[in-house]
């Protein structure tokens, strides 16, 4: 019968290392994974749209698991590149694939524990979840489907109330309920109800947009209309620019304290994961943190040749609606972030504790145990350092939906839109030609990411220049 070997000092501490510090430096090489998207930005905001959607499209393939977030990036491309069809193929495909993963609740850290949530497939932000289906709604319009665009917008205020039923605090609450509505959703509902003469339907999703988003400026005008069931004077029609304004919200990392509150929750699950062992004393840590820019547009101006110029008005605040996601869900946040910590330091501590347990059998503590129990200190403190926030998020949605009403006689119209900040116009005027049809809905769909930088125009019924249209038709 052979003989068992007790592990001398060294031993102990390759093991640890290659349990525990290997894995995690293999994941470290693969948290970069899913984090790319950010990157796309800075050519998107240049106007490099066929850029930004092969970077995308290669960022996809070599992260599959991620796919959904960079379908969700290549969607607001498409639109830029006047591609609504292509825009709604990759919203719908990162829709359902972020439906797939809902429901994992914050007590679910185990998963990420070896180092961080960047290992985990990206989850989105509860108002993302919210809005692909505005964005779904938008594109369809964009493409003259107003059919599947009204069932998308629909599905903002119900994919809401879902999120809202579907976290649940350990005292039985819902502390997702304060969040605040979308009213772009109910408001592209409403002016598609209206074109379809249900007049009483819009009327109900008006009514909405005026409890959620009483600052819409053109509310009660549209309210008395549809009262009186009227769409437009006879022989003209709607045109209706949607506006997609500024540049959306991002991520950034913090150092967070461990408040009292962070801190009750991370001990309830604490409980409820461990039978023993004492949680730990963590100050701080690092978490992901919700950043605007301050430099956004504030409308977009539009004018009409021969008509008195306007400006769009707030439908939805993006950046309103991320911070205040993070701010009702920072304790969680912050407990899930302690926990993780938590579990290191525990686990560096109990493989400290095994190392010495024949220390206690030999009744004495030689120098090479000291080196060993400081070498798996710092290899602990490594472990902890390779922490880091998961900062991936939707980055190419924009900071505000917008939108303005424009009747017009039937027949084509020349409009001119323009970026402007707090009334002042800024940056070049986009434009374009639509067809106004009697009785019906024409939609602008307008992207204006910065005060100077390149913007995109679409419609759903555009006038090409007869130049554009004969390279079009002699492209094979």
């Amino acid at each position: 019968m052979g003989r068992a070997c007790r592990a001398g000092p060294g031993e102990l501490m390759y093991s640890y290392l290659k349990l525990v510090l290997l894995p995690a430096a293999l994941l470290l090489l693969a948290s970069c994974a899913g984090g790319g998207s950010a990157k796309v930005r800075p050519g998107f905001d240049s106007g490099r749209y066929q850029e930004s959607r092969e970077k995308l499209t290669r960022l996809g393939r070599k992260d599959p698991r991620n796919e959904h977030l960079y379908l969700l990036e290549r969607g607001v491309v498409s639109l830029a590149l006047e591609q609504p069809a292509d825009a709604v193929r990759d919203l719908r495909l990162a829709r359902d694939r972020l439906d797939d993963l809902a429901g994992s609740d914050y007590s679910g850290w185990f998963q990420s524990v070896l180092l961080d949530d960047r290992q985990l497939a990206y989850q989105g932000a509860d108002y993302e979840h919210v809005l692909v289906r505005a964005m779904l709604a938008l594109a369809d319009l964009a493409d003259g489907n107003s059919e599947d665009a009204g069932a998308y917008a629909l599905q903002v205020a119900s994919r809401q109330r879902e999120i809202i039923q579907s976290f649940r605090a350990s005292d039985g609450s819902l502390p997702k309920s304060t969040y605040s509505q979308v009213a772009f959703g109910s408001y592209l509902k409403a002016i598609i109800d209206e074109e379809a003469l249900k007049f009483d339907l819009a009327k109900i999703q008006l009514e909405k947009v005026k409890a959620i988003e009483p600052r819409f400026a053109a509310i009660d005008a549209d309210l008395e209309r549809v009262t009186r069931g009227h769409h437009s004077r006879k022989g003209n029609g709607v045109v209706h620019v949607l506006a997609l304004v500024g540049r959306g919200p991002f991520r950034i990392e913090v150092d967070e304290p461990v408040t009292r509150d962070s801190l009750a929750i991370a001990h309830y699950i604490w409980a409820r994961s461990r039978n023993r062992a004492a949680i730990p004393n963590i100050a701080r840590v690092k978490i992901p943190a919700v950043a605007v820019y301050d430099d956004n547009p504030t409308e977009v101006h539009v004018e009409v040749a021969g008509g008195s110029p306007g400006t769009t008005s707030l439908l939805t605040d993006i950046e309103a609606l991320a911070v205040e996601e993070f701010e009702t869900v920072r304790d969680h946040i912050v407990a899930r972030a302690f926990l993780r910590r938590a579990f290191k330091v525990a686990a560096t501590q109990l493989a400290i504790e095994a190392a010495n347990r024949g220390n206690d059998k030999r009744g004495e503590y030689s120098q090479g145990d000291a080196l060993r129990d400081l070498g798996i200190s710092a290899a602990g403190l490594l472990w902890t350092a390779m922490e880091k926030a998961d900062l991936r998020c939707w980055s190419l949605l924009p900071a505000s939906f917008q939108a303005r009403r424009v009747e017009l006689p039937e027949g084509v119209h020349s409009i001119s839109l323009r970026a402007g900040k707090k009334g002042v116009l800024t940056g070049a005027a986009q434009q374009v030609k639509v067809h106004v049809r009697d009785g019906y809905n024409t939609y602008v769909v307008a992207v204006f990411p910065s005060t100077e930088g390149p913007a995109c125009v679409l419609s759903s019924d555009t006038v090409r220049e007869p130049a554009a249209a004969d390279e079009a038709s002699a492209s094979p």
